[in-house]
């Protein structure tokens, strides 16, 4: 009795060792110390970043045609601006936010991306302005107000943050958002 394998069952079998044989490489690339395991990740990490980077400005060419064609685009300019303020084109997305605000009317994600960009760049009197226009939109809008609070802290005017983050923690607002507002308030009562 001869054991003939069928090229079915040959190829599965050959399928199976070369499938065993590239885990046991990744394993061993993948022990921690192993210069090779080190290099891998480096260049993963790298490919990573490049695609990610890739990807940013292929939505960015897509929102720049879209625009490139209906320039008033609400939906395009907003989604436009939240690709270069999430990848930190501050500036970019200023502008952005900017036009989206002259085009259409006031949104409170517009208005407070715009006070949340200023901050990021240390302008903290037009932050508070758009601020106040995202609680124009939505007066509910807790979020807006709470970096309101934080800027009259970064201020140093103590008493007006307190106002601002009591007034938060009146309007119940989430848990994690009553954290954040109740260390805050501990920070001024250390600081008083």
């Amino acid at each position: 009795m001869t054991n003939v394998r069928t090229t079915k069952e040959v190829v599965v079998i050959s399928f199976f060792w070369l499938i065993a044989a590239v885990m046991v490489l990744f394993a061993v690339m993948n022990i921690p110390g192993n210069k090779l395991s080190e290099k891998s990740a480096r260049n993963t990490d790298m490919v990573s970043q490049q695609t990610q980077m890739m990807l940013i400005e292929e939505k960015i060419a897509t929102y720049k045609s879209i625009l490139a064609t209906n320039p008033t685009s609400i939906r395009a300019l907003t989604e436009l601006g939240d690709v270069y303020f999430d990848s930190g084109r501050y500036q970019e997305a200023i502008d952005i936010f900017l036009k989206a605000s002259e085009v259409g009317p006031a949104t409170v994600h517009v208005e407070n991306d715009l006070g949340l960009l200023y901050l990021n760049i240390n302008e903290y009197d037009l932050a508070i302005e758009r601020f106040y226009k995202a609680l124009d939109v939505d007066p509910s809008h807790v979020d807006s107000l709470f970096y309101i609070g934080m800027i009259h802290q970064y201020k140093g005017d103590l008493g007006s943050a307190r106002e601002v983050f009591e007034k938060i923690l009146a309007a119940n607002p989430s848990p994690q958002l009553v954290e954040k507002v109740n260390q805050q308030l501990a920070g001024i009562r250390s600081q008083q």
